[in-house]
């Protein structure tokens, strides 16, 4: 095979893989934040929340929360949307048979209001039953969402999320709420952007000066 026939293929097979990384970071924009702090138990690591931009425009949240601690009771997950927030639903909840779309303007005890809540069927105690410790709903409006962290708008008291739950091993306790103050673990889809889109020039730049 010639040497010319060898940089093409190269050049070919390089710009299929800047393909391949374009894509995946248009596909993976999500961001991460923690919930670090209580109002009653202190600081620590209560669970995670993520943030996935889709394609249609929606934002899919997935919340978990560290083994040991469980959801529960009306107002059990509050957060914001970066204005516009005019046409806001929420859909696509999971466990729908536990949670719902809750009211807006909820204020959960120590973090504050919060423009949207989900809530829970469950008391407590019930909740300790079923372990009920992951959420997972779809955000959409009428303007659309271009970017995940449109989810995070930091409230007046300064926290982008909230949860209201409780300890899985403590029966007497009713439980407390949780909030996330800061992104963390953030995927960089913008350098991988930067790098497809870098790897598709220099795929070009070999086809022009060999072709």
């Amino acid at each position: 095979m010639s040497p010319l026939m060898n940089v093409k293929r190269l050049a070919i097979s390089v710009a299929l893989f800047a393909f391949v990384v374009f894509g995946s970071a248009t596909l993976t924009m999500a961001d991460s934040y923690t919930l670090t702090d209580s109002n009653f138990a202190g600081s620590g690591n209560f669970g995670t929340v993520n943030t996935t931009l889709n394609g249609d425009g929606t934002i899919t949240v997935t919340v978990n929360l560290t083994a040991g601690y469980v959801f529960h009771s009306t107002g059990a997950f509050g957060f914001n949307v970066v204005d516009p927030d005019a046409g806001v639903s929420i859909t696509g909840i999971s466990p729908n048979t536990i949670f719902s779309a809750g009211g807006t303007g909820v204020q959960f005890d120590g973090f504050g209001n919060f423009e949207f809540s989900l809530d829970s069927s469950q008391s407590a105690a019930q909740a300790r039953v079923t372990n009920t410790n992951s959420l997972t709903f779809t955000v959409s409006r009428t303007a659309g969402f271009t970017n995940a962290n449109q989810l995070a708008e930091l409230n007046a008291s300064g926290w982008f999320f909230s949860a209201q739950i409780a300890q899985l091993d403590t029966a007497g306790a009713t439980g407390f709420t949780a909030g996330a103050g800061s992104p963390s673990n953030v995927p960089e889809p913008a350098s991988m952007f930067l790098l497809g889109t870098g790897l598709v020039g220099f795929a070009a730049g070999l086809r022009r000066r060999r072709g």
